[in-house]
């Protein structure tokens, strides 16, 4: 059996905080091209979970973020996680925020150091060994 290193709350907060820069940026620049609406909560939640899902689905397993932390999303097999997986894990972070964050610190009490919407996705954040 491979052993894993597991990704606790602080790097993974690390590669959150990394990962809205070019989100919020991205944001920023359409902003400027189309006008404000009643939408843009969706336009930005649509920007967030396009870009998280594509990432973690990708080869590297990681937004750039997640990269930059040396963390990685695999399937709780340890594979590569695929488009429904991490849809679910994503949007499950919602969940996981609403709970008043309890889903987060889900992470700080289990040995595989996951949260809510990783029981949920089926997924777990390791350490990239490579």
């Amino acid at each position: 059996m491979i052993n894993h290193k597991y990704a606790g709350f602080w790097p993974r907060l690390l590669a959150h905080n990394i990962d809205l820069l070019p989100i919020l940026f991205f944001y920023y620049l359409v902003s400027l091209i189309i006008p404000k609406s009643d939408y843009d909560y969706l336009f930005i939640s649509g920007i967030y979970f396009s870009y998280h899902i594509l990432f973690e689905i990708s080869p590297m397993q990681a937004t750039p973020g997640k990269r930059w932390a040396k963390v990685k999303v695999t399937s709780n097999t340890g594979n590569n996680v695929n488009v429904v997986q991490s849809a679910i894990r994503n949007v499950c972070k919602v969940l996981s925020l609403v709970l008043l964050f309890s889903g987060f610190i889900a992470i700080l009490f289990n040995d595989k150091r996951k949260a809510l919407h990783d029981y949920i996705g089926g997924t777990l954040v390791l350490f990239d060994e490579d």
